[in-house]
């Protein structure tokens, strides 16, 4: 298949972030009497993070959600590309690929994380949070992208890294490639997707 755009999820997909996601909800929730263990926010990295905290019962979760853009800002130096990340943007950009990010942050948090991440922060089209009234794994964030970038749906691929991309994907109707080196259980969950990439450079076979 001949695609024209790739659109990426952030988290664990582009940047090695979902530990670091997933200890600082953990945290601002356990000081509000709300203890769960780490590996179940870890399953839920790919959906906003009010969603995950209103789930796990927080009452106060804007202010744990406050608590948490405070914290992570002070640790996002920590935070890296995946290997080989950086050559595959660069080389699709050559290749005259459009791209793009799909994210569930909003846009406060993007462009405070990506002051790390020119490549991501200099990415054709961006939709983040705060655009559409549904989250993935609602297939409206993918929808919105389309519409807005005047995308044709065939020549376009999603990819990332948590089953919540997968099914905002399908909602979309769109291709779905899963990044199983971000992946919770190493892509094994993948069932509807198209494709399963071992490594960022698998995706320039596709292309």
């Amino acid at each position: 298949m001949a695609y024209q755009t790739i659109l990426f999820d952030i988290d664990n997909t582009l940047i090695n972030s979902a530990n670091l996601i997933a200890t600082t909800l953990q945290k601002g929730a356990a000081a509000e009497g709300v203890d769960v263990p780490l590996a179940e926010y870890r399953k839920r990295i790919g959906r906003p993070g009010d969603d995950i905290l209103k789930e796990f019962g927080v009452k106060n979760w804007q202010k744990v959600l406050d608590g948490y853009m405070v914290e992570f800002a002070k640790n996002m130096h920590e935070l890296s590309y995946f290997p080989g990340i950086e050559a595959l943007i660069v080389n699709l950009r050559k290749l005259g690929i459009q791209t793009g990010v799909v994210t569930s942050k909003d846009r406060v948090q993007f462009d405070a994380e990506t002051k790390y991440f020119p490549l991501i922060a200099e990415a054709e089209i961006v939709t983040t949070s705060d655009l559409t009234s549904e989250p993935k794994p609602s297939g409206e964030p993918l929808l919105y992208t389309l519409q807005a970038n005047h995308l044709d749906r065939e020549q376009t691929l999603y990819v990332g890294d948590s089953v919540f991309d997968m099914q905002a994907a399908a909602n979309a109707q769109m291709d779905f490639a899963g990044a199983s080196w971000g992946a919770l259980a190493g892509g094994r969950e993948f069932d509807q997707a198209k494709y399963v990439l071992a490594r960022p450079d698998d995706l320039l076979k596709l292309i």
